[in-house]
């Protein structure tokens, strides 16, 4: 009979990679009944946040004599051995726990079983599916909410109240587990093992077939967990990699950047077959700023090969079509003028867009060519794709022993790669030794934007030239 090993713990924020684990429980039933338990709190060696403590009641005084993870991890793993990894939220716990063992060089691997999942599944129709919620729902009685075992024990008796539930009705608990544990269609062709050992770590996954030829490359923060999810689904693409895979590799990179930028570019070399739409498309045309008659900034459409530089360029297009409708969207999108975009210096008279309200006026003075250069000069600067300054940009590394690091140069991307989490950054030569050369393009910089913008604390550094050499100024 499956064994059930229900997990909570509590933590010093919400994040594995940057936050650690001040308590956990775990309570295992099997048939329904409670056959072993194990609580403990956890020093963290770092300091609580009182907000943390405002939570939980748990502060750094009662840490302090606490067993450190790595004394208590025997226990974990010796309790969970054999059992699915049950938790409310899965994933966090899951995650924290599978770290603190990734630091002390161990893979912690059990099957993951969410009962927020199940919840929907048994109780449809609730407002909310948080353990708060169903704890009020179920009037379950919960003395200290926030600590691991009272929280363990009310997931165990929501766990038990699905047991029941599929005892007095016709629901089937086996094929909701097996569809929460996200069982697959596997590949004939792929050993049973293989699925098994994937890590559930961030990088970069690269299924073969059976002549060793990539045929999908992708890329995840959970590479186990998204390569069942292809399996999983039924869909054309899905139906392809089960007949054809035989084989699964992966680049563990730690940063999501670094996934990304990785996927973008091997699939440029390798040309997987079903990544069909992401392989290399030219990039012929650009749209650029310039000037009219008037003076006034306009854009235009020009071939890549009439760029002088990229300091006027906003982005680079496969063919003139899609540069001018990029370009027709950015007119509509920022109330630009369309006497002034096609050069018409007839003045005081109103354009197409003016006339039906769209345009804010320059051509019939209602707007001053100040406003207007201010207006087009923060659009530009808004969806501009290519880099005005070279940069040194560092992210977190596939440990906490070293950190990621990418170089932009004239617009691009130019090289990436880890270096030791301490060391310090002094010479631009010394640097790209240690990592590898990347041929940067507009996908790639559309990646690396997108990143700082979700990320706008990520630590880079401005490369500034010398006559005397390289050397670098930390911009926060």
């Amino acid at each position: 009979m499956t064994k059930f090993a229900i997990v909570d713990i509590e933590t010093t924020g919400g994040h594995y990679r940057y936050s650690k684990i001040t308590e956990i429980a775990i309570i295992v039933i099997e048939n329904g009944k409670e056959i072993k338990k194990f609580e403990s709190l956890i020093n963290p060696e770092c300091i609580v946040p009182t907000e943390i403590t405002r939570i939980t009641g748990i502060n750094n005084q009662m840490l302090e004599n606490a067993p450190k993870f790595y004394e208590i991890a025997k226990d974990i793993l010796e309790i969970t051995q054999d059992c699915i990894f049950v938790a409310h939220n899965v994933s966090f716990d899951y995650g924290f726990i599978k770290e603190e063992f990734k630091n002390l060089g161990y893979t912690f691997q059990r099957k993951k079983l969410c009962t927020v999942t199940l919840s929907r599944k048994y109780f449809p129709g609730l407002k909310s599916y948080s353990l708060g919620n169903l704890i009020k729902n179920f009037e379950i009685n919960v003395l200290n909410r926030h600590r691991a075992y009272d929280d363990a024990w009310a997931t165990v008796q929501i766990f038990k109240k699905m047991l029941d539930l599929q005892e007095s009705e016709d629901l089937d608990f086996k094929k909701y587990v097996k569809g929460a544990l996200k069982e697959s269609r596997m590949p004939p062709g792929l050993p049973d093992h293989i699925i098994e050992e994937l890590p559930e770590e961030c990088g970069v996954y690269y299924m073969a077939d059976q002549d060793g030829e990539y045929v999908y490359i992708g890329k995840s923060k959970h590479i186990k967990e998204r390569i069942i999810q292809h399996f999983s689904d039924i869909n054309f693409k899905s139906s392809k990699m089960i007949r054809a895979v035989t084989a699964i590799h992966y680049h563990l990179t730690g940063s999501e950047l670094m996934a990304s930028l990785i996927e973008s570019r091997d699939i440029k070399i390798f040309k997987p077959e079903i990544n069909r739409a992401q392989r290399q498309k030219s990039e012929a045309y650009a749209i650029i700023r310039t000037l009219n008659s008037e003076k006034f900034p306009i854009l235009q459409v020009k071939h890549k090969d009439q760029l002088i530089g990229t300091e006027n360029a906003i982005q680079l297009f496969s063919n003139s079509k899609k540069a001018n409708s990029y370009l027709d969207y950015l007119v509509s999108q920022y109330d630009l003028c369309l006497n002034i975009q096609e050069n018409k210096s007839n003045k005081l008279q109103a354009c197409q867009r003016k006339q039906i309200g769209l345009c804010r006026g320059a051509c019939v003075g209602d707007e001053s060519f100040e406003d207007y250069e201010e207006r087009f000069d923060s659009m530009f600067h808004k969806v501009n794709r290519f880099f005005k300054e070279d940069l040194i940009i560092e992210d977190i590394g596939r440990s906490q022993l070293e950190k990621s690091i990418i170089i932009i140069e004239k617009g691009f991307c130019s090289y990436i790669g880890y270096i030791q989490g301490d060391s310090e950054i002094v010479d631009l030569d010394d640097l790209k030794s240690q990592l590898e050369s990347y041929k940067g393009n507009i996908e790639s910089n559309g990646i690396i934007f997108n990143f700082l913008h979700k990320n706008p604390k990520t630590r880079k550094h401005k490369i500034i030239y010398s006559e005397s050499g390289q050397y670098f100024d930390k911009v926060f």
